[in-house]
Parts: structure tokens; C-alpha cells; sequence
């Protein structure tokens, strides 16, 4: 790619990140997709999948149209792992989407996704110690693996022979690992920091976590969910 090109690129990328961060993620993606053609290159790819799994998850109610954006982040991570697979962006983006698009397939696919999911967080951590998402994303794991219903953990015993564990304890420490490498740097960290302490009985603790989260004030839509989840489970403590 000529120099020039790279240039704009980069600018590309900076206005696709601000608008990433100022929750306008809609906005975002027609500037990147002209260059969605770009198969090798991880930045690109990346970027594409975050923001295809950020659009059908919080900006799309129609679950075909969700399922359809979920299959192309899913087609873009892939591409981004396979270009650069010590890309912790990559590695952490693949796995939200992985995670993400299973819940459009039923809970056999979501099962056997599991450990799957759980790598690419894995790999996200070793590529860079210092990104918070990643161990909020780890966290997140665990604790959706603590709380697995009995039937899930029942299929997942004939898939796997042995039930994916974790435990709200182990949930914990990636939560508050992740708050100690950045600070305030997600809302839903606080919120899940709130819940697990919940889950442990920690109810002072929980509510200090959840009346941070729910006090934010943020229009994007991936703050707003948390907040509002905050918020109820606050006024029933």
C-alpha cells in the first residue's frame, strides 16, 4: 500500500475510533467499509467486526437483520485472527462475535463454542497485558460459566464429557484485575463487579459497584443497557 494510502487509512481509523467511543458506531461503518476488501489486513477486519457485532447487538431490534450483521463480524474477525493472530484486538474481537453470533444458533452451538470463546480471551490477554477489556471479557466468561443452568451444563457434559467451570470467586478477580489496569473504563465492569460481589453476598460491595454504574451518565447505547441494569438491580437490594 503507497504511503499516501496509508495515511489515509489511519485517519480513517481515528474518526472510526472516536465514533466508536462516542457510541455512534452507525455512523462509523460506511466510512470503513470501502475498504472491507482489505482480507489481510487486521486493522481493518477488526474494526469491521466490532462494529458489526456493536450495531446488531445494541442499535438493530430486527433479529434476521441482527443475525445477517452477526454472521459478516463473525466472517471479518476470522479474517483479522488470520492476518495477525498476535493482535490482541483481533483475538478479543473474535471472541465477543464468536460468543455473540452462537446466541442466534441455539445452545448445542453455544456450547460447543464455549471453550472457544474462552481462548480467544485468553490469547487477548497474553497479546497485551495492559488492555482492560480483555480481562472484563474473561470475567464475563466465568461468570457466565458460574452461572450456567443445570441443563446447559448437561449438554455441555455429552459435548465435552467434562462441563466448561468457573466460579463468581474466579469472576471476580478478572473484574477487579481489569479495574486495576484502567480505571472507570467500562461501565458494565462496574456492573458486573456489583453482580458477582452480589452472587458472593457481598451486598455493601455490590451496591457501591452498582450505584457507580447506574450514576453514569452516558447516551451510548452499550452504557445505557448497564446503567439501566444497575439501576433495577439497585432498587431491589
Amino acid at each position: 500500500m503507497a504511503s499516501a494510502d496509508q495515511d489515509q487509512l489511519k485517519a480513517i481509523f481515528t474518526q472510526v475510533d472516536e465514533l466508536y467511543a462516542a457510541g455512534k458506531s452507525p455512523e462509523a461503518l460506511p466510512l470503513l467499509k470501502p475498504y472491507s476488501n482489505q482480507s489481510d489486513n487486521a486493522e481493518v477486519q477488526w474494526r469491521l467486526a466490532r462494529l458489526q457485532y456493536t450495531i446488531g447487538k445494541f442499535f438493530t431490534k430486527d433479529q434476521d437483520a441482527a443475525k445477517k450483521l452477526s454472521v459478516e463480524a463473525l466472517e471479518a474477525a476470522k479474517k483479522a485472527v488470520a492476518a495477525d493472530e498476535r493482535s490482541c484486538f483481533a483475538q478479543k474481537w473474535i471472541g465477543v462475535v464468536l460468543g455473540w453470533s452462537s446466541d442466534f444458533e441455539g445452545n448445542k452451538v453455544k456450547i460447543e463454542n464455549t471453550y472457544a470463546v474462552r481462548d480467544h480471551f485468553l490469547k487477548a490477554v497474553e497479546c497485551n497485558p495492559n488492555d482492560p477489556m480483555s480481562y472484563h471479557l474473561l470475567g464475563f466468561w466465568c461468570y457466565q460459566v458460574a452461572e450456567m443452568p443445570w441443563l446447559q451444563r448437561k449438554l455441555a457434559k455429552v459435548a465435552f464429557g467434562e462441563p466448561p467451570s468457573s466460579s463468581y470467586e474466579e469472576a471476580l478477580g478478572h473484574f477487579v484485575k481489569a479495574e486495576q489496569v484502567q480505571p472507570g473504563f467500562y461501565v458494565s465492569n462496574w456492573l458486573y463487579l456489583g453482580k458477582t460481589y452480589s452472587q458472593l453476598g457481598k451486598k455493601t460491595d455490590a451496591r457501591e459497584w452498582l450505584s457507580k454504574a447506574a450514576g453514569v451518565k452516558s447516551e451510548d447505547p452499550k452504557d445505557v443497557e448497564a446503567m439501566h441494569e444497575a439501576a433495577v438491580l439497585l432498587a431491589k437490594m
